[in-house]
């Protein structure tokens, strides 16, 4: 199977191939939050260096986030096109699943962290189950000290969310990683999309949405004017 993977809800995001489980080619936008002027062409390019043809690639891969919501929107937006014209199937894969994945394997639960602004964090937490990192809780935009009454101990923490609340999340047997961050690495967005495909898991084209799980702010602040 021929998966074209893409990921558009970091700041630079990224295109990868992937064939029967294995990374053919993979690489990023180039230039920092510009993800419609570059994905596109960055997609040509990469099928070109493979020797693909648009029609060759069998699975379409999607970072639906949560990030930035620009990016998220480009990505989803670009993987939904390319699924109705080329009449391919398409796949939404966790941004935080690509990042616990590419997390050294261990036995301790690990909860990645991204900076959700106004005093909020997104997390998840995750686990090791039969050598793989399974999901035990939900996609999660909290208030730290809520998720701090969430967490199995012990616990690593690691991402660019945990460091501005590092005093709450400072206790005993939660373990902060600082040389980790979360970083949404392309690779892992195309083999996840593949596997997931394989195990039977589908997606509906109509149906491919960003996970954005909170408003903009400024959609909050409507939300505010209004009542």
């Amino acid at each position: 199977m021929k998966v074209l993977g893409i990921e558009t809800s970091g700041n630079v995001g990224g295109v990868a191939l992937c064939q029967d489980n294995r990374i053919i080619i993979a690489g990023n936008l180039g230039v920092p939050s510009l993800h419609d002027k570059y994905l596109v062409t960055t997609i040509k390019s990469m099928l070109h260096s493979a020797s693909w043809t648009p029609q060759d690639i069998d699975l379409i891969a999607v970072d639906v986030g949560p990030g930035s919501y620009t990016g998220i929107r480009v990505g989803v937006t670009c993987a939904k096109t390319l699924a109705y014209s080329l009449n391919k199937p398409v796949i939404d894969v966790p941004a935080f699943d690509a990042i616990a994945e590419s997390y050294p394997m261990n036995s301790t639960p690990i909860c990645p962290i991204m900076d959700a602004r106004r005093g909020h964090v997104y997390a998840c937490i995750y686990q090791l189950e039969n050598a793989q990192r399974k999901r035990v809780s939900d996609f999660l935009v909290i208030q730290p000290e809520q998720l701090v009454s969430l967490l199995p101990r012990p616990v690593i923490l690691f991402g660019d969310g945990v460091l501005p609340y590092k005093e709450q999340f400072q206790q005993k047997d939660i373990f902060i990683d600082t040389e980790n961050q979360t970083v949404q690495k392309v690779e892992y967005i195309a083999l996840l999309g593949e596997s997931a495909y394989k195990a039977g898991r589908r997606c509906e084209v109509e149906k491919l949405l960003p996970l954005y799980l909170r408003r903009t702010a400024a959609e909050e602040k409507k939300v505010k004017v209004a009542f």
